[in-house]
């Protein structure tokens, strides 16, 4: 329960009557479901907490649209349900590391997804850990001043394809849409960066360096190289692009989310701290106590 509700409380009212009142929101809440209560905890948010993280993206990610966007987002996955029953700091640690950066779980951009994990005590917990799509992360990119535009590729066995380095860079591919282009002839994958100057940079990735990327993740990915479920090859173009935002220049938040990626790849957890501030915990889940929106109401 929110302290400013309790503090009003207890000067509107005699302690008989407060601890009363109290007692009736704490029962009308327990009552509600958790998709409810979510949505409770979430306008909060809205109110306290968004404003400030979204302050810098005008009108194209307003707080009450981040906040619809994510309740949605919510109510169709009935993993990220469990994940705010069980461990909330996960999910909304998880939800504000989006906000932080300008992306919304929506659209291939940002992504939220529930894991069982285990716990230091030897239990498990659903868990939410956050993850940057590619078009989240060419929207970022694209912050930039000094990009126009950027684009990605897969190369197939069979295409022509030729790059050349050195004092005047070149990339030729020559793709061809009658040949078999499932996942397993993916040769390579290419990311450019086309600059406001009119000067371009591009780099490129072997189907052994994709896989090379992709198991250094703790998690397995089972977007890379998959027919079924990354028909678009997303994952790959991602891949790539990852690589090629290295050496280009990006604006705080762009840098922010590279460095967030980064440590997601390789198991870090996102969470809240007592403050409502973000915290990236790159070794192990370390329990703690939370005194911020959710906590208070949760342990009411």
């Amino acid at each position: 329960m929110q302290l400013e509700i309790l503090y009003k409380l207890a000067q509107e009212n005699s302690l008989e009557d407060f601890i009363k009142k109290v007692s009736e929101i704490k029962s009308e809440y327990a009552s509600l479901s958790p998709a409810a209560k979510f949505i409770s905890m979430m306008e909060k948010y809205e109110q306290r907490i968004l404003p400030n993280l979204l302050k810098d993206f005008g009108n194209t990610l307003t707080p009450s649209k981040f906040t619809q966007i994510v309740i949605n987002e919510i109510k169709r996955d009935s993993g990220l349900l469990s994940a705010f029953v069980q461990n909330p700091s996960s999910l909304f640690g998880s939800i504000l590391s989006g906000a932080e950066i300008g992306l919304a779980p929506s659209n291939g951009e940002f992504y939220l997804i529930p894991r069982n994990l285990k716990q230091p005590d030897g239990s498990y917990k659903m868990t939410v850990t956050p993850q940057i799509g590619y078009k989240g992360l060419v929207k970022i990119l694209l912050r930039s001043n000094n990009i126009k535009n950027i684009e990605a590729h897969i190369v197939y066995e069979g295409e022509r394809f030729s790059a050349t380095l050195g004092t005047t860079p070149s990339l030729k591919h020559t793709p061809k849409f009658n040949i078999d282009r499932s996942a397993d002839k993916i040769t390579h994958a290419y990311a450019i960066a086309y600059f406001n100057s009119g000067g371009y940079q591009f780099q490129i990735m072997t189907r052994d360096e994709i896989t090379a990327v992709s198991n250094m993740s703790k998690y397995n990915n089972h977007l890379y190289f998959s027919d079924k479920d990354n028909p678009n090859r997303w994952m790959e173009r991602k891949c790539c692009l990852i690589q090629l935002s290295k050496m280009l220049d990006k604006d705080y938040y762009g840098t922010k989310a590279l460095d967030l990626d980064n440590k997601l790849e390789v198991g870090a957890l996102v969470t809240l701290d007592e403050n409502d501030r973000i915290r990236v915990i790159e070794d192990k889940i370390k329990p703690s106590r939370f005194r911020n929106i959710y906590g208070t109401l949760l342990n009411s």
